[in-house]
């Protein structure tokens, strides 16, 4: 019986390596849409796309995983709404888009410039 129980511990094991490295850890995750850098104007909205790289070597689009997490280094100036997965333009300058799913992360750059009043 206990070799039994033994061999069943060893499969289990077995069978959770095999899954992790089948591809459960992600390698890489991008900004797909819009492109690096960012260009949005003041009080525009852009709707953006996040893709992933998995251990397996394959992309899916990670927009809308609850694991995903997208922040801007200054929401004054660029807001990220992850619910309609668009970014807003507050006010003139500079961010940091730091995007993260497992322990895959990338930074994109992001400019916002003034809405011209022509």
């Amino acid at each position: 019986m206990l070799k039994r129980s033994r061999l069943f511990a060893i499969l289990v094991m077995l069978f959770f390596v095999s899954v992790t490295f089948a591809g459960i850890n992600w390698k890489a995750v991008w900004l797909e849409a819009p492109y690096n850098p960012v260009h949005i104007k003041t009080g525009e909205s852009r709707s953006y796309t996040v893709m992933g790289l998995n251990g397996m070597n394959t992309t899916a689009d990670l927009t809308h995983s609850q694991w995903l997490t997208i922040v801007s280094s200054d929401p004054t100036i660029l807001e990220i709404d992850r619910e309609k997965a668009q970014f807003i333009g507050k006010a003139p300058g500079h961010v940091e888009i730091r995007i993260s799913f497992s322990e895959a992360t990338s930074l994109v750059k992001a400019i916002v410039v003034q809405e011209s009043t022509q």
